[in-house]
């Protein structure tokens, strides 16, 4: 079967399941014409809620939500260049477009943000939630976002696996109220080259009528990076729809093709990198991925005497992704930048995907005292992973097949979360227990051998949040995680338990008008961490590594001197190995210890004008923290680094519903040269960071 036709059955499938819903609770198309009050159901089935700045006010954790005023005026182009702005998360950027967001929080591994949750509305991004955290197929792309939620304590009970570092949920574009149409273009160019990108983003949406809305979207990216070999065309396409079955019943709907073909420009030996950080020696280097996505969230409020609410989602996925990248088989280490290549690699992987998970929420009101907001939810997640690697010489055109892997999982959770209100609402204490129940089939296809592996684990976790006063949050939480085994551990000798931490935070937060203040203590015990041994090619059980440290927050808004607005976050991050050992005690690879952010935004007479920036200490690159760096750029530290961007937005017209703005953007502002070490299938040598560009954004809006 085709890739086509796989997306053509998804299609169908999606247009039989809304009829299937609509059948089931008896809609007509008279009913379905009735003019019912233009409001989604009220009542919330998550911990999150709905992702909005107001719901990080109370929350029993540390959460930052980046809002759409906050994207556009720090010059964010991509979305890890927004969450350079996010305390405890550093990103390693690749290609300068975001296109394969290398995310680490609180300093977790960032290969591939393998070990990240993110969700798009809500809903699981992840390739495979349980076989293949690594997200090497990223379908989001910043233009169709509202809003970022970047949650890192509290939602593990909730939200799983794969939650150590925290759940980070990509919010899409809402439909509006009124028919609307959004086009905006965004043209970038790079200092000391030729190279342009544009990035072209269409909307138009809204409700027909009181009780359907339909919104579609566009967003392409084409064009040239900032490096040699950097050739980029993505496509990103969906549709959502939401009705109003009846005024307590409601169904929305999503769905989403993805397509990004680009030339990856890799690492560069030190040599080369003094000479010309932007050139490329990885002229092999090439990605393509596929992604065919939907979902259905059927949502009824219950008539119990209390606020209540079942939740029925279903979710799926195809996605394909496909790196071809040289390999050196003469001599030296494989990635070596500074040999040339005698094979050529590719490892095409195919993913699909299917979930559903039942929720109910329910509030029993007071009694005496006390209140109960109880959830209960259940999973269930099917996974099929085709994991191919091949191999071609150069010169003799024989292919090899040294890898072809096939695993197949059913997964199955169920959780319970009670949130207690006590002294009238004031304290929030919110028991949970999630429990896993992992079965995964591994084959090997190329001997026959197969394996299985049976994972049950029960994950725990409490929070509480006490309000002081209106403004003044006290919060502490404690919550067990676990990331299951990946495919390529499932066949190793590694720990096919799967990894699992205990997660703590304490902290506090004031929230007074536009203005807030969080501190937060926070520790992570991560047990049974796997790392890959090239050598022996296996899974190592490297023990338990320790990450904790501080992360402070702060912003000033003030009506006495409007249009002024100051951001400033730092952390401390304190990531060690805690394993005996010769490498015990020592810092984790890519982990800074310090991490500092800022904006400051000021309206001069409509010109609203923000500089903002990051900065982020040396690393050690190794376990072994090696100091100096070797000649091929494989170990050594990775220096410290500060980026400043500046932007200006204007609005040049506005009438009625029509809205012409302009934004120009300068990131990197002073050029500043750093680089990380190479990354996936380049980790060897200096992977340099964006140089200085130049962004013009108009955006039309009627």
């Amino acid at each position: 079967m085709t890739s086509r036709d796989k997306s053509l059955q998804l299609v169908a499938a999606l247009r039989f399941s809304v009829l299937t819903y609509a059948m089931a609770y008896g809609v007509s198309a008279h009913a379905a014409n009735e003019a019912i009050q233009l409001n989604t159901l009220s009542v919330q089935s998550s911990v999150i809620g709905t992702s909005e700045e107001k719901d990080v006010a109370k929350y029993p954790g540390n959460r930052t939500v980046l809002t759409q005023e906050q994207l556009k005026k720090t010059a964010a182009t991509s979305i890890d260049g927004a969450l350079q702005q996010v305390p405890g998360v550093k990103v390693q950027d690749e290609s300068g477009t975001g296109v394969l967001p290398n995310v680490s929080v609180r300093g977790l591994s960032g290969s591939r943000s393998e070990r990240a949750q993110f969700l798009m509305d809500g809903v699981p991004l992840t390739l495979a939630p349980y076989g293949h955290t690594g997200q090497s197929v990223f379908p989001a792309t910043f233009n169709t976002l509202d809003r970022i939620d970047v949650v890192r304590g509290g939602a593990a009970v909730q939200y799983g696996p794969n939650n150590v570092g925290g759940v980070i949920n990509l919010v899409t574009k809402p439909i509006p109220n009124k028919w609307e149409t959004q086009i905006s273009n965004r043209i970038s160019a790079y200092e000391d080259s030729d190279n342009l990108m544009n990035n072209l983003y269409l909307r138009s949406g809204g409700w027909l009528s009181d009780d359907f809305g339909i919104q579609f979207s566009a967003n392409t990216l084409n064009g040239d990076s900032y490096r040699e070999h950097s050739d980029t065309d993505v496509t990103n396409f969906d549709i959502k729809t939401d009705w109003l079955i009846s005024e307590d019943k409601e169904l929305q709907a999503f769905i989403q093709r993805y397509d990004s073909d680009m030339e990856m420009s890799g690492a560069l030996s030190p040599t080369a990198y003094d000479a010309d950080r932007q050139q490329s020696q990885r002229l092999n280097d090439d990605y393509e991925a596929t992604a065919t996505r939907w979902h259905l969230k059927y949502l009824q409020d219950l008539d119990w005497g209390n606020s209540s609410q079942l939740e029925v989602l279903t979710f799926g996925h195809h996605d394909t992704r496909n790196f071809i990248w040289g390999f050196n088989t003469a001599g030296g280490h494989w990635a070596d930048p500074a040999q040339p290549s005698t094979d050529i690699r590719n490892s095409p992987r195919e993913f699909d995907v299917y979930g559903v998970e039942p929720k109910l929420s329910v509030s029993f009101g007071e009694r005496d005292g006390l209140t109960h907001n109880l959830i209960v939810g259940a999973r269930y997640v099917n996974e099929n992973i085709d994991y191919r690697l091949r191999q071609a010489n150069i010169a003799t055109g024989n292919v090899t097949v040294p890898r072809d892997w096939n695993l197949k999982t059913d997964a199955v959770a169920a959780y319970i979360s009670d949130e207690l209100g006590l002294l009238d609402g004031r304290l929030k204490v919110t028991p949970g227990v999630r429990f896993e129940s992992i079965h995964m089939n591994f084959e090997d296809r190329n001997s026959g051998a197969t394996d299985s592996n049976q994972i049950n684990e029960v994950l725990p976790g409490i929070t509480t949040a006490y309000s002081l006063d209106n403004a003044w949050v006290v919060y502490a939480n404690a919550q067990k995680s676990l990331r299951a085994p990946q495919i390529a551990q499932v066949r190793g000798a590694g720990k096919e338990e799967g990894e699992v931490s205990w997660n703590y935070e304490l902290g506090a937060r004031f929230t007074q008008g536009q203005s807030s203040f969080n501190a937060a203590l926070f520790q992570v015990d991560y047990k049974d961490q796997l790392q890959w041994q090239s050598a022996t090619q296996t899974f190592d059980n490297i023990g338990e590594t320790r990450h904790q440290g501080v992360e402070l927050a702060g912003r000033y808004a003030t009506q006495n001197v409007p249009g002024l607005s100051l951001g400033l976050a730092y952390t401390y991050l304190d990531a060690t190995s805690e394993a005996e050992g010769p490498n015990q005690g020592n810092e984790l690879p890519y982990a800074s210890k310090h991490q500092v952010s800022w904006d400051a935004s000021y309206d001069f007479s409509g010109y609203l004008s923000t500089l903002s920036g990051y900065y982020y200490s040396d690393a050690y690159s190794d376990n072994a923290n090696t100091a100096q760096e070797d000649t091929t750029g494989a170990t050594g530290k990775i220096p410290s680094y500060m980026v400043w961007n500046f932007n200006v937005s204007k609005e040049l017209y506005q009438q009625d519903s029509t809205t012409l703005s302009v934004d120009v953007s300068v990131n990197n502002l002073f050029d500043e040269e750093y680089y990380f070490r190479g990354v996936d299938t380049s980790p060897v040598g200096r992977y340099p960071g964006l140089g200085r560009s130049y962004n013009v954004t108009a955006n039309l809006t009627f």
